[in-house]
């Protein structure tokens, strides 16, 4: 009996000793990595952005933002908005946004990346902040021929085919990765809806001033 209660007194300093130390690292780490993802976050931008000088936050409704992305058919089940920014110029102009989503669909998890949107509704491209797809197959979305095919038109729905010539908004799927292109165009039309809520919210609020 002694035995036992020494050996489950040594066990539990062993865990008390481990889990403070886990705190010690976390909090050392804790702003060098929040550092690290801002630097993430602002290259992404302007990956997207490139005429933008600076971003500033938007804020909004989130459960407004919700229900605006339930009903045009991008449930918190298939994607959320993380964040949006303002894309100004040097003179602090707006130019546009930088939305930011998560998608949870997937197929080696959660995808999450940014959009570009103009002023004029016209989609500059799109950067990736987490992929992990498969290997050679899903991880092609992040390469320039399958992202640079949002760039550069109207922000409106997408969709995926094998083959887009000549179709309006429709993206080349990617071979043996439909999964992973779904997840991505999801992703993508999530974050239209979400610049077009901020749109219509904020031509509201100039109209009732």
């Amino acid at each position: 009996m002694k035995e036992i209660i020494k050996n489950s007194l040594i066990l539990c300093a062993i865990t008390l000793i481990s889990g403070l130390l886990l705190g010690v690292v976390y909090e050392v780490t804790k702003e060098p990595r929040a550092k690290q993802q801002e630097k993430a976050k602002q290259e992404a931008y302007f990956k997207v952005f490139k005429k933008a000088d600076s971003f500033e936050n938007v804020k909004f409704d989130a459960k407004e933002m919700k229900k605006y992305l339930k009903k045009g058919g991008y449930g918190s089940k298939v994607a959320f908005i993380n964040e949006i920014v303002a894309a100004k110029d040097s003179s602090g102009n707006d130019l546009g946004y930088v939305v930011t989503v998560t998608d949870k669909e997937g197929y080696g998890g959660e995808i999450k990346l940014t959009i570009g949107i103009t002023n004029d509704g016209i989609v500059n491209g799109i950067s990736f902040l987490t992929l992990a797809e498969t290997a050679g197959v899903g991880m092609k979305a992040g390469e320039h021929k399958f992202k640079n095919q949002f760039a550069n038109k109207e922000a409106q729905i997408f969709d995926y085919t094998n083959n887009s010539a000549g179709l309006t908004n429709h993206i080349d799927a990617i071979g043996g990765a439909t999964v992973t292109t779904k997840a991505v165009v999801n992703g993508v039309n999530a974050g239209v809806l979400a610049y077009e809520f901020i749109s219509e919210s904020k031509e509201g609020g100039e109209a009732n001033e």
